[in-house]
């Protein structure tokens, strides 16, 4: 049983999101995946995740769209998303606007720097 908050888990890499869901679950968090941007924006209504944390390039919807669309719906305007990508490029970090994401990691990320990131996120 989880104690802590609910997190929804986004990335098209399903090595990826099966570790981190293990790690996470591992340190008390409900983990919620999804493979896509489509299949998160169905599962934030249903499953209303405390965080959201999301790949940044995925190809249907990427983690920058996801944040847009969640930023724009009243419901889930507070939801905190941390952002991460495997491209690390100086556009990409100008393009994770802190008004859309509240955190951006580059992968391979550092446990330490995401559950951080994680808690401030969820503490405030």
């Amino acid at each position: 049983m989880s104690n802590l908050a609910k997190i929804l888990l986004v990335d098209d890499q399903p090595d990826f999101l099966f570790s981190m869901q293990s790690i996470l679950m591992d340190e008390g968090y409900e983990v919620i995946t999804a493979e896509s941007g489509m299949h998160a924006l169905s599962l934030v209504e249903i499953e209303r995740p405390d965080l959201v944390l999301t790949d940044i390039v995925m190809p249907d919807v990427s983690g920058l769209q996801l944040a847009r669309i969640l930023r724009a719906n009243s419901a889930n305007k507070r939801i905190p998303i941390i952002s991460m990508t495997g491209y690390p490029f100086q556009d990409d970090i100008a393009a994770a606007d802190t008004r859309l994401v509240d955190f951006y990691l580059t992968k391979p990320v550092q446990i330490s720097d995401l559950l951080i990131a994680m808690t401030m996120c969820l503490e405030s």
